[in-house]
């Protein structure tokens, strides 16, 4: 077995080989002073009747403060015969110490599913899409109203049976 030693790479050799290593999108980022941010997949938190809630997760540099004025809806597209809420009607809020960004529609929807489209601002390859399912409105948990009640109905009210209990007197 032969070993090599290793050479140590100095002056401009080694600025070229860094230059080389940064110089794709992660250099274009941070040459403009932002960092650059990976977007995950978002979770739908409302249902069909509400006001469309998404959080969506991203990456950063750790430490790297991140302001929610880089992230942009595009693009909001329901199927036929339902509307699409306004891409530009989005609020977009951001817990402070989180990775975590909320986007909110401004009116309810009726959609069954929608396709977003949001964008990282000062990224080349920044815009992303998702089709996205909205569950239905749930069924209210109170009791139907028939407009009887159940003593005007003629029900009688339960009797209860058996001894009572009496609280005892201290001693």
């Amino acid at each position: 077995m032969t070993f090599h030693p290793i050479r140590l790479v100095k002056g401009p050799l080694l600025a070229t080989a860094l230059l080389a290593a940064f110089a794709g999108p992660v250099g274009a980022a941070a040459s403009a002073g932002q960092p650059m941010l990976d977007l995950g997949a978002p979770s739908v938190h409302s249902q069909q009747g509400q006001r469309l809630k998404l959080l969506m997760p991203f990456g950063s540099a750790p430490g790297e403060p991140v302001s929610v004025t880089r992230f942009e809806v595009v693009s909001v597209q329901a199927p036929a015969g339902f509307a699409a809420p306004d891409a530009a009607g989005f609020t977009i809020s951001k817990p402070p110490s989180r990775n975590l960004v909320l986007l909110q529609s401004r009116e309810p929807i009726e959609a069954p599913e929608l396709t977003v489209t949001v964008r990282v601002a000062d990224q080349p390859e920044g815009m992303q899409t998702w089709k996205i399912g909205v569950p239905p409105a749930l069924a209210s948990m109170a009791p139907a109203q028939t407009g009887a009640t159940p003593l005007a109905s003629g029900a009688e009210r339960p009797v209860r049976r058996g001894p009572t209990r009496r609280a005892r007197a201290p001693r």
